[in-house]
């Protein structure tokens, strides 16, 4: 045994790989299972597209596998459907709800579309924009429709949940990634560091979540607090709650502690110890945190607790980083 543990010491570390899939020589095609019974084949199911969305009978894949024919005929311009989906999705993301809300579903069991046309043009200009998702945002963002004021109108008492569009929506929370990811980074301590291996999404990790590791055994605690969809099964959207955990969490963590220790220090450092430095500490963490000045009152009680004991700054900051404001998208 001493020996055995000597020479797994002795092994040195792991050498990068790529995670990939590898097509055989001489690919065949699989049968069907009679009654889901693979020890109970039926006949041979060729490798091709689905009939169902095919004008005509689609011709067998030819090459290898057929993954990459496949992926041609999912993204190509004769199936409408693929691009419909996209930009839906894509403006689910920038508007909180899809011009389909069902996203997953297209069908008859689906939700109807709310703006047909737009959802065609959409599709069309995605295809004539070779499939860029980058143009896709930028011809989204620059609409009048997402440019709209937050004020309601008259026609908003007729449209309650806001299908039309008539006016912005206010408020959004941001999803648990982009929660942890925006507490470094006000915190001055997120790594921006580009590519490289998962690691658990430990307190240590100091990096972009999306190259945290999920496990779909052992999901991260603080993740689920936040809604973070069970990697076991397909979810189509992040259901939003608010609960007392998630203010807990950001009262009793050591994580949120340490970071607002370290965006209490940043603050020391950017403003000068002058008289009625505080104030103008108050000010600047209201820039950073909420990307607005303070107001008096805010700027008055911000003052008064940092004056009932030394070294309240930790503290002050902490309770800036639980405000709802800090985890809503505007």
């Amino acid at each position: 045994r001493a020996e055995a543990k000597a020479a797994e010491k002795a092994v040195p570390a792991a050498y990068p790989y790529w995670h990939v899939l590898k097509d055989r020589e001489k690919p065949s095609n699989a049968r069907v299972a009679i009654r889901g019974d693979a020890s109970n084949p039926g006949e041979e199911a060729p490798r091709r597209f689905l009939a169902i969305l095919s004008a005509d009978e689609p011709a067998p894949f030819r090459k290898g596998s057929g993954r990459q024919e496949l992926a041609e005929a999912i993204a190509s311009a004769g199936n409408p459907l693929t691009a419909r989906v996209m930009v839906n999705r894509i403006w689910k993301y920038h508007f909180g709800q899809g011009i389909v809300r069902s996203t997953s579903n297209f069908g008859q069991l689906g939700d109807r579309p709310t703006h047909p046309e737009l959802l065609d043009y959409l599709a069309s200009r995605f295809v004539e924009a070779r499939w860029s998702i980058k143009a896709m945002h930028r011809e989204m963002l620059l609409s009048a429709a997402y440019q709209m004021s937050s004020e309601e109108g008259p026609a908003a008492a007729a449209d309650p949940e806001n299908k039309l569009l008539s006016h912005a929506n206010v408020v959004e929370r941001m999803d648990a990634e982009s929660l942890r990811d925006s507490v470094l980074a006000v915190a001055g301590t997120l790594d921006l560091a580009m590519g490289g291996e998962p690691k658990p999404l430990t307190d240590q990790f100091l990096r972009r979540a999306i190259y945290a590791t999920v496990s779909r055994s052992n999901t991260d605690r603080t993740m689920l607090v936040f809604d973070f969809p069970d990697p076991n099964s397909s979810s189509e959207q992040r259901i939003t709650t608010v609960g007392p955990m998630q203010r807990l969490y950001f009262m009793n963590s050591q994580f949120v502690a340490r970071q607002a220790k370290a965006f209490a220090d940043r603050l020391l450092k950017e403003t000068p110890r002058e008289k009625g430095d505080n104030r103008k500490r108050i000010v600047r963490a209201y820039q950073i945190l909420f990307g607005r000045p303070a107001g008096e009152e805010e700027i008055r009680l911000g003052l008064e607790f940092l004056e009932e004991k030394e070294d309240a700054w930790p503290q002050y900051a902490q309770a800036l980083l639980g405000t709802t404001e800090f985890s809503a998208i505007q």
